[in-house]
């Protein structure tokens, strides 16, 4: 094996064959923000399936199996029995108890409450060590990883998204920032009606009991500094109200 090849790239293809379960799939998401060949490579996949519209009307069921919110494709030599028993788990499972988040093709669905229900446009995923990650509805855990997937069909050029409790702290997690000498830009934004995940999971220290969840998708691209200079003033629910930008938000409780 060549030495410089990273160990952990053979789990970036496997993602994308739709191969790696949740416990495989968090310690990649943890590498990954650290290892540039690993990300290069993520990120060469999503672009390929990009330019590809077969392969990209499969990149919501990808994204949700590898966070483990859907089953892995049944191989054909199950055959009927198996179909037949995933048949009946599924008809169990409806009629035992309501289903939360719909997978079908067309996007992840919030059922119920429609106030804990995800934007359209944005979607967040727990994803906590030793357990199957899943949509956030309505509350997280202080500490926990976030995941994002979002969709831009009005082609804007640069995404940001951050969080913002009831004290006013913000928490950025697209771009990340933990050094207060530094003043990152917002980060590349892909078009398409297609859900385009962003592979790193975060997790910040939240000390609110309310938060709200704000993604930007806006031509102009801005700095954390230039956006938190904006927020001044603002309660958390309020948007920037910035010319040629789409501006999402979504609360949850922090629960701890």
């Amino acid at each position: 094996m060549n030495p410089r090849v990273c160990p952990m790239r053979g789990r970036v293809d496997e993602h994308f064959a739709r191969k790696l379960k949740p416990a495989s799939e968090h310690a990649l998401r943890e590498h990954l923000p650290a290892c540039t060949s690993c990300k290069s490579l993520y990120e060469r996949h999503l672009l390929l399936r990009r330019l590809d519209p077969k392969a990209n009307a499969d990149a919501q069921r990808r994204l949700g199996q590898g966070l483990g919110l859907v089953r892995p494709p049944v191989p054909v030599t199950q055959g009927v029995a198996a179909l037949a028993v995933v048949a009946l788990l599924v008809v169990g499972v409806v009629a035992t108890r309501p289903t939360p988040f719909s997978t079908e093709a067309e996007g992840f669905t919030a059922r119920g409450n429609p106030a804990a229900a995800q934007p359209d446009n944005l979607r967040v995923f727990r994803v906590r060590p030793g357990q199957t990650a899943e949509p956030v509805e309505g509350e997280l855990r202080a500490g926990d990883e976030l995941a994002f997937a979002y969709e831009n069909p009005h082609g804007r050029k640069w995404l940001m998204i951050y969080a913002v409790d009831e004290h006013q702290h913000v928490y950025w997690f697209h771009p990340s920032w933990s050094d207060p000498d530094s003043n990152p830009a917002a980060v590349q934004a892909f078009g398409g009606v297609a859900l385009h995940e962003l592979p790193e999971a975060i997790s910040h220290d939240f000390d609110g009991e309310r938060l709200v969840l704000h993604g930007v998708l806006a031509d102009e691209r801005l700095t954390v500094k230039q956006v938190e200079a904006l927020m001044r003033g603002h309660t958390p629910e309020q948007p920037l109200s910035l010319r040629g930008a789409e501006e999402t938000s979504f609360t949850v409780k922090v629960k701890r």
